[in-house]
């Protein structure tokens, strides 16, 4: 927790530098270890941790990853600084070419500077191989590091949902329903049962994930 103004002078020494790539993990760590540090108090000093989050999204804005740099700042929409970020690159997002298939790369924030990351790649016409990692940071989570998950396995879609079946010498059977969204944007994933998938304790892959790529 000591190491948090270090960071965060490291990651901006590199930004002024240039040196966008090393800038951001520097600052990924002053997220991280700011969720550690302030979260497990009764008033966090969230307006840090939402400096931290923008500061991780410039980085991105300056290599011309909109979508990356929209998912950072989706973590704390509501923080003035994520307002006046995201108005800076509305029309870059608005420009990007629209997805036209499920294809492509999805992320779920899952803390401590951390996302839970889901790739669909092109298998046959609207088959997809699915790869996915996920994580889940305990209450010492930047210490000891987080409970993993992860499975490749391919989906069908069908008017945009489909559903991926686990099945494997530590996994009973789990069904993961995929839905995508109109738009092509984001999806959903919901899981029949979690304990059923082995991924680790407390692992799961469910819930809302933006497109970045």
């Amino acid at each position: 927790c000591a190491k948090i103004s270090d960071y965060a002078k490291k990651g901006e020494q590199l930004y002024q530098a240039k040196n966008y790539p090393k800038a951001r993990e520097a600052f990924e760590e002053q997220a991280g270890w700011l969720e550690q540090c302030e979260w497990p108090k009764d008033e966090p000093d969230k307006s840090l941790i939402a400096t931290a989050y923008n500061n991780v999204a410039l980085t991105w804005i300056r290599l011309g990853e909109y979508r990356k740099a929209l998912a950072w700042l989706q973590i704390m929409p509501e923080d003035k600084k994520s307002v006046y970020n995201l108005s800076r690159i509305q029309d870059k997002l608005q420009a990007l070419p629209k997805p036209t298939s499920a294809a492509g790369e999805y992320w779920q924030y899952a803390g401590r500077g951390s996302w839970e990351v889901l790739t669909l790649k092109p298998e046959g016409k609207n088959t997809y191989l699915a790869d996915w990692q996920g994580y889940h940071f305990g209450i010492m989570g930047m210490y000891y590091g987080p409970n993993m998950g992860e499975f490749t396995e391919k989906v069908t879609l069908n008017a945009g949902k489909g559903a991926i079946v686990l099945r494997g010498p530590d996994t009973l059977e789990c069904t993961i329903s995929l839905e995508l969204s109109a738009d092509r944007q984001s999806l959903a994933l919901t899981t029949d049962d979690p304990s059923n998938c082995g991924f680790g304790f407390n692992v799961s892959a469910d819930g809302e994930y933006l497109r970045v790529e």
